[in-house]
């Protein structure tokens, strides 16, 4: 056991693939040079691997989470959608590391179900960002050190409002701290005798878009490129755009300051992410354990950041459904280090990586791939072709329930309550501004990506294909429930 690496598990909630700095598509200031100050998981690179087309296989926090913790597809482990029965899963990847002989530790968000389900973590400290979870470990220290004079949302911003400002307390009140200050903790405290799995996970870049005031100045006087905008977009959503929108409203055609203000927040949030990342390497670095520690970073799925009229997540879209995915290898990893791959992968694939990286036996209920097969051969040929990903329609319209399939280069999303579909060239348009479906020149191409769709979809007890057809669903036949 002595041998085997440590794992520091990052993850953050919300945060879209083109959000760090190292990815190819991450906006560029007036120079040319990224905009997104990410300095500490750009250096990830150097000395590992970043997957460019990784994805969310229901891109909201349950279905994404549950897929991450046991493996498999959303569709495998009965959740493409909002669910929230409790979470009864026979294996998990921090139960089976546990079993392996490591020590579990989570800091900040899990959104098990019920709250305080540690999923096989041995010890957990959650902070949820959620409701109503009078157990938050995080909103019980706020109201010690308050005295129950202020808490995290008493600068008067929702959970999931794109209405930004900057953080109302001192910095060392933010819940990113918090989780951090958690994770140095445990690494200070923790068995010595055994290696460490640690999920160091943020509730932020997640809305609220209230980064402390200095990560605030970093961007809101910046040129930060706004939404993109589809030429679809207006036929999609113009209909359903408020003339008043709320704060929570998941479409909206919000004024381009306020757009600007929700952008430099968010990335605002991410950067004040990655100097608290460091904060944990050099707590490594000190303790002469980062050498000897397997690092992984992602998210669970994206955040739509006003692109197309939209805002939060669960749609097949780039913004909501890609998310970053980074390694950092240890130093006895024997694999090529800076590599960019654009392979397609997923959440699920995160279980068998890590058991693997750990020297653990993989469970036969694990759908997921091992991710070092691509580490070791970036071209091999017996990859999976595409990833699937999809969302029930219980999220804000139910006409938003989509299935999503993407290669290297190209994205095909089919729409089922209303038969709408949707293709982008991916290599010239990171966008998705042009929809390739409604060019007559593209159509023998849109045929080739429906009957990839139609083999996904085939046997599935919704209806989706009929006589090697895609079929309109009603929604009530795709199980889920309503966010409100």
């Amino acid at each position: 056991m002595a041998n085997r690496p440590n794992i520091l598990f990052i993850m953050t909630d919300q945060h879209r693939g083109d959000s760090i700095g190292a990815d190819p598509a991450s906006p560029v200031d007036g120079d040319g040079r990224p905009l997104i100050h990410t300095p500490n998981l750009d250096s990830f690179v150097g000395d590992g691997a970043m997957f460019t087309r990784n994805y969310s296989p229901s891109p909201s926090s349950i279905p994404a989470r549950r897929s991450l913790l046991t493996g498999q597809t959303a569709y495998g482990n009965g959740c493409p959608g909002w669910k929230t029965t409790p979470w009864t899963f026979e294996t998990t990847l921090p139960g089976e590391l546990s079993k392996a002989g490591y020590q579990t530790k989570l800091t900040g968000k899990l959104h098990s179900i019920p709250n305080r389900n540690h999923c096989g973590f041995q010890d957990i400290e959650q902070h949820e960002g959620l409701f109503d979870f009078p157990d938050d470990d995080y909103t019980k220290w706020m109201e010690r050190e308050s005295d129950g004079k202020f808490d995290e949302t008493s600068h008067g911003l929702g959970r999931n409002s794109w209405d930004p400002r900057p953080w109302h307390l001192p910095e060392h009140y933010h819940p990113t701290n918090w989780t951090t200050n958690r994770a140095l903790d445990f690494l200070d405290e923790r068995d010595p005798t055994r290696p460490f799995f640690l999920n160091l996970s943020y509730v932020r870049p997640h809305t609220p878009f209230d980064p402390p005031q200095p990560y605030w100045d970093m961007y809101v006087d910046r040129d930060i490129p706004g939404p993109y905008r589809g030429d679809w977009a207006d036929e999609f959503y113009g209909e359903k755009v408020p003339t008043y929108p709320m704060a929570q409203a998941w479409v909206a055609d919000l004024s381009p300051t306020i757009e600007h203000r929700a952008r430099a927040g968010y990335y605002g949030l991410i950067t004040h992410i990655d100097q608290q990342i460091k904060r944990v390497l050099d707590k490594l670095r000190v303790r002469d354990e980062l050498d000897d520690t397997f690092i992984l970073m992602c998210a669970d799925h994206g955040e739509m950041l006003g692109d197309h009229y939209l805002w939060r997540k669960s749609y097949g879209y780039e913004g909501s459904a890609r998310v970053p995915m980074l390694m950092k290898f240890h130093e006895a990893m024997e694999a090529d280090r800076e590599q960019v791959i654009d392979r397609p992968t997923g959440l699920e694939d995160i279980m068998p990586t890590l058991l693997s990286v750990a020297g653990a036996a993989i469970p036969d209920s694990v759908e997921g791939r091992n991710l070092l097969e691509l580490v070791e051969n970036p071209e091999r040929t017996d990859w999976r072709e595409w990833y699937h990903g999809e969302h029930t329609p219980g999220t804000y319209d139910v006409e938003n329930a989509n299935q999503f399939i993407v290669d290297e280069g190209m994205k095909y999303i089919y729409y089922p309550v209303t038969g709408d579909e949707l293709l982008f060239d991916l290599t010239t348009d990171p966008g998705e501004t042009v929809d390739l479906s409604a060019d007559p020149d593209d159509e023998s191409l849109v045929g080739e990506w429906r009957e990839r769709m139609v083999e996904q979809l085939r046997g599935r007890p919704e209806g989706f294909v009929k006589n090697d057809e895609l079929q309109t669903v009603a929604p009530e036949t795709m199980e889920d429930e309503w966010i409100h």
